[in-house]
């Protein structure tokens, strides 16, 4: 779904922003409101504060966000310029669970996982591409899933794969956890049932061969499971046995009990039943089109709602079911297929329900509304840098830390909770994993293993970090105020820039480093740690630099300004646009420089022949990372684009 408002509102929103930025006298800051900052002393802050208010009230308006049907462009040269692959996912997700709303898992077919951190809605690399069924836990790191033949465990870390040896071609399509977290049951095909002891699971001897599809631990030795025909089995007295659900004789697809142990299943046909005493009875639905109902989440006794297909919402209010609307605009007709809800730590229920095509709900009781809940990321992407194992970094709003494989690969969330800081920069550590910098000078590490650290040094004073780099065997960091520090044996330390302006960027050539900013910044570091400026033949605000060869650079920044800089140390101009920004930089193979900016902007060639393309993608771009002959784009609203070959 692409955000859009009428022509000629956007075209003036446009131009009115950049009306205001060209207006002010080169090189000079803006506080955001429109107002030029002259004064050019540390607090001065640059055209960046301006840009991306101006960028926020206008391009973000009418940008294909990660929704987008916008799938390439071939920019009127009959080559394709960007293609979309951003953080959207269409699949069919056929389950939902978490621990609270800031940690909530969604599971689907081909393998997808998404995590919910409170924030972003972001993918976790699941190791297959077997549908997976179900998902259920005993705590935040302690989080199993289910599905085609597998069975795996995210421990805090990353996920594993626990499948039983002797799973065979079973489909496991469901799990549970008791409230206590006694144990951990699962359920599929042919009457399995396997239990985890000392972290394995073994199967347990049903004597059944029922397909179950919902199952509940009341405790680890009372458990209920349901599936085809309205048969079911039940755990009591360490003997499992067979039973049959009052007045079904199709498939009971799901059951849930609240808190107090009463329980619900639901099915094909609106088919509802809860126990009553113990009993199980069955009840009417009251939906008039008797639509399948596939998922159900018991709030209480005498609460509960029940989602199936075409947008069946019905709900539990006393001792009566009755139809409900779909609050949302775009979720209406779905189809949905799983469902869970708690209270959060106010006491308000809060409630999830994801489904066929991406399809997702949030239920706020605060309201009492079921909203459209996508299963897409839809913050902003920062940065994107590929590390010496070849592995690609991407970092953006709300601390999401994503890596791919390489150029082509999708990207997935390293599951980092720095939830509400913005991540602006990342690097690889030298030795497998990766270093990232922020918002109020947070430094965040991930090594090899996975584990992560966070820390906000004092060398950094809280100021924003803007860029981190490797250069040699030492970490660097730059942000405002023209602040740097150094990853050193005793922790990060200070070094004196000798600037106090703005720094937006840094990158390296072995053990030298560049660092540009705010008024046409440009520095470089030597091996021994000594800062010095370097002149840019201008106060053009620069935004991103990228280092090779024998200590030769480029930098990009507003009005398109792109400067190279050879291996005797002098910088050029070598391609200018007014209006045009350009937020990214990096350098192919071939030595071809690739730049990307503002409402889809790239600029690619080599010093002395570059040239503007609009790729047609209104999406703020802010960086580009190449691998050989392939490059990625990253920018607003989770923008994720293959940038055609051969440009």
């Amino acid at each position: 779904m692409t955000r859009s408002m009428d022509f000629s509102r956007s075209h003036a929103l446009r131009c009115l922003a950049l009306c205001a930025l060209l207006a002010l006298p080169l090189g000079c800051g803006s506080d955001g409101d429109g107002k030029a900052d002259t004064s050019g002393g540390a607090d001065a802050a640059d055209t960046t504060a301006g840009l991306d208010a101006g960028l926020d009230a206008s391009a973000d308006s009418t940008e294909a966000d990660s929704s987008s049907d916008v799938e390439q462009d071939t920019g009127g040269g009959g080559k394709t310029l960007l293609t979309a692959r951003s953080l959207r996912f269409d699949v069919d997700f056929l389950a939902v669970w978490g621990t609270a709303s800031n940690d909530v898992w969604w599971v689907g077919r081909q393998g997808v996982i998404l995590h919910d951190n409170g924030k972003v809605l972001a993918p976790r690399d699941s190791g297959t591409d077997r549908d997976l069924y179900a998902v259920w836990g005993t705590g935040k790191d302690d989080v199993y899933f289910a599905g085609d033949r597998v069975l795996l465990r995210w421990n805090g870390k990353k996920i594993i794969d626990l499948t039983p040896d002797d799973l065979g071609e079973v489909i496991l399509r469901t799990i549970h956890v008791p409230a206590d977290g006694s144990t951990v049951l699962v359920a599929g095909d042919e009457g399995n049932i396997f239990r985890l002891h000392k972290g394995a699971f073994v199967r347990e001897t049903t004597n059944s061969g029922l397909r179950l599809r919902g199952l509940r631990a009341l405790s680890a030795g009372s458990v209920w499971a349901v599936g085809d025909a309205g048969q079911g089995l039940r755990l009591s007295g360490g003997t499992w046995q067979a039973f049959s659900m009052p007045s079904a004789s199709d498939t009971v697809f799901a059951i849930a009990n609240s808190k107090a142990g009463r329980l619900f299943a639901v099915g094909t046909g609106g088919y509802i039943a809860n126990t009553v005493d113990k009993t199980w009875q069955a009840t009417l639905s009251n939906d008039p089109k008797s639509r399948d109902l596939y998922t159900v989440w018991a709030r209480d006794d005498n609460a509960a709602f029940a989602l199936g297909k075409d947008g069946a919402l019905v709900e539990l209010k006393g001792s009566k079911w009755g139809v409900r609307d779909i609050d949302g605009t775009y979720m209406k007709t779905r189809t949905f297929r799983g469902a869970w809800g708690a209270n959060d730590s106010a006491g308000t229920a809060v409630g999830y329900a994801v489904g066929d095509e991406g399809a997702g709900l949030r239920y706020d009781g605060a309201t009492d509304k079921w909203n459209d809940y996508r299963a897409e990321t839809a913050t902003h992407l920062l940065a994107v840098r590929k590390l010496a194992d070849g592995r690609l970094v991407a970092v953006g709003g709300g601390g999401l830390l994503l890596t791919a494989k390489d150029a082509t690969a999708p990207f997935v969330d390293l599951g980092v909770d720095v939830t509400g800081v913005d991540l602006e920069d990342a690097c690889d550590d030298g030795d497998g994993g990766v270093v990232a910098v922020g918002d109020a000078g947070l430094v965040v590490h991930v090594d090899k293993s996975g584990t992560a650290s966070i820390s906000k040094p004092d060398a950094a004073s809280g100021l924003k970090l803007r860029g981190v780099v490797r250069a040699g065997t030492t970490l660097i960091a730059v942000g405002t105020g023209g602040v740097v520090i150094r990853k050193g044996s005793a922790g990060w330390e200070s070094e004196n820039s000798g600037v106090q302006f703005d720094l937006h960027a840094i990158t390296a050539v072995g053990d030298v480093a560049y660092a540009v900013g705010a008024f046409g910044t440009i520095l470089r570091r030597d091996a021994n740690g000594s800062w010095a400026k370097e002149s840019s033949g201008g106060t053009t605000p620069l935004h991103r630099v990228v280092g090779f060869g024998e200590k030769e650079a480029v930098a990009v920044g507003d009005n398109g300004i792109i400067l190279s800089r050879n291996a005797a140390g002098t910088w050029s101009k070598e391609f200018e646009q007014p209006g045009l920004f350009l937020f990214g930089v990096d350098r192919y193979a071939d030595g071809r420089i690739i730049a990307v900016g503002w409402q889809g902007s790239l600029v690619v060639g080599k010093p002395g022949s570059f040239k503007a393309l609009d790729s047609g993608i209104p999406n703020v771009l802010r960086a580009v990372a190449t691998d050989g002959g392939k490059a990625v784009a990253v920018g607003h609203k989770g923008g994720v684009y293959q940038v055609g070959e051969g440009l």
